[in-house]
């Protein structure tokens, strides 16, 4: 009996014990609803993106600030000098923290914090989540809030939002220790400066003509075409040489290129040193110079642009004789399109002008070969040498045959008559008769 008793006793202990544990399990991380905090449907219900001035990103390793305009049509990124922020990214995000809901909430407390990555930047060393904040004019706070560790739905953690990861934990200040989960990772909302750059581009088309002027001049060179539908282009200069189109796709340099990072224009002496100038000319009337760079640092090679853009648009149409109404009136109007489609092309390419863009080696490599690289020689086709045991074709005699002289114009020679006199008519004497022979003696 003693032993029950002594054995119940333990297991109430157990009991005890775990019950013990649990309620300190749940003071830190309970799904229940306490401390005021309501379940609601939005993560940020009173948010007014219109107001929105600036947009701030910060994690444990960098920050990004983005300015947006009073009218909300364009955004600079702090950190790069000015340079324009993507509208069309910046206004996706504003609008999913809009209109995020939400799954559920948590009661976290914050010993929990930590491996939940909920912690603001400079909030101690560890469980550094990424911070949002959101200013209106005069930098006035709308909305923070601090984006924590990435979930799937069976409460397992992802270390990366596009791993594994289906939901995140989303952390308010003003909410207290009140922890949300909602259904989105936001994997774009980095606090990388070049993430939010906009990557829009030059686009260079139908080109005409490219001069490229090394640092030597014997790796310069020059190629142009005469027709924009022509495939191939001419090297400038040839001697005894060709283009080697096979190593110089002329046609497609800097078609829809792209960049990684932008630098400010003060860095255009650093970057740019050693820069190949490069001429592009197009059919379309518009001039490209440029200067591609290539700088080894640390082992590792880093590729840089500048440019600045120019074109010749002509304002009218050039008038066509004995041309009819109508097909004027049509010529007319697609001449405006274009017109307004190449002057929108060039404003938007002209603000790129003086910044250095740090692109991916593809981009320019064409642009920094060196004139070596790009032609083939024109090397007559030697003669192939007999096979081994093939019998040699026989010499051919040496010619003694007298030259043949050539006269400009036929020799004529006459000569007079020549009289040949009558040559005397010889004596014919009869042959002897028979018996008029002596007689020949008969030996005996």
């Amino acid at each position: 009996m003693k032993k029950i008793l002594f054995l119940l006793v333990i297991l109430g202990a157990v009991i005890g014990t775990a019950v013990f544990y649990q309620n300190q399990q749940n003071a830190s991380l309970n799904t229940a609803a306490s401390r005021g905090i309501k379940q609601r449907e939005l993560l940020l219900p009173s948010l007014d993106i219109t107001a929105v001035r600036k947009f701030n990103l910060k994690d444990e390793k960098s920050s990004v600030t983005i300015a947006i305009s009073d009218d909300l049509k364009s955004a600079t990124v702090a950190e790069r000098g000015g340079y324009p922020a993507s509208i069309d990214k910046l206004s996706s995000a504003l609008a999913d923290l809009r209109e995020q809901k939400i799954s559920t909430k948590q009661q976290v407390g914050k010993g929990a914090w930590v491996k939940n990555k909920l912690k603001a930047p400079g909030d101690g060393a560890e469980g550094i989540g990424t911070q949002v904040e959101l200013l209106g004019p005069a930098d006035k706070p709308l909305a923070t809030l601090v984006l924590g560790q990435n979930i799937d739905i069976a409460g397992g953690k992802s270390s990366t939002p596009m791993m594994g990861g289906n939901q995140r934990f989303v952390r308010i200040p003003e909410d207290g220790e009140t922890i949300w989960v909602v259904s989105n990772t936001f994997f774009d909302l980095e606090a990388k400066p070049d993430s939010w750059l906009d990557k829009g581009f030059i686009d260079v088309q139908k080109i005409k003509e490219i001069t490229v002027t090394a640092p030597k001049a014997d790796d310069s060179w020059k190629v142009s075409r005469a027709d924009e539908n022509a495939p191939d282009f001419t090297l400038a200069d040839a001697k005894g040489e060709t283009l080697d189109a096979a190593k110089l796709p002329a046609s497609s340099i800097l078609s829809s290129p792209t960049f990684n990072d932008v630098n400010g224009k003060d860095k255009a002496a650093e970057l740019l040193k050693d820069a190949s100038k490069v001429k592009i000319t197009t059919f379309d009337g518009f001039s490209y110079d440029v200067q591609v760079a290539k700088q080894s640092k640390d082992g590792s090679d880093k590729y840089f642009v500048s440019l600045s853009v120019s074109a010749d648009i002509p304002k009218v149409r050039a008038p066509v004789k004995d041309e009819k109404e109508d097909d004027k009136k049509k010529k007319d109007e697609e001449f405006a399109v274009a017109k307004k489609g190449k002057e929108e092309k060039l404003a938007k390419e002209q603000k790129l002008s003086g910044w250095v863009y740090e692109v991916s080696e593809y981009t320019i490599n064409n642009l920094l070969k060196k004139r070596s690289e790009i032609v083939k020689l024109n090397v007559p086709a030697a003669t192939a040498p007999p096979a081994p045991g093939a019998a040699s074709a026989p010499t051919p005699a040496p010619s003694f045959a007298k030259p043949e002289i050539k006269t400009t114009s036929p020799i004529s020679v006459t000569t007079p008559p020549v009289s040949v006199p009558a040559l005397p008519k010889a004596e014919v004497k009869p042959a002897p008769a028979a018996d008029a022979n002596p007689a020949v003696p008969e030996k005996k």
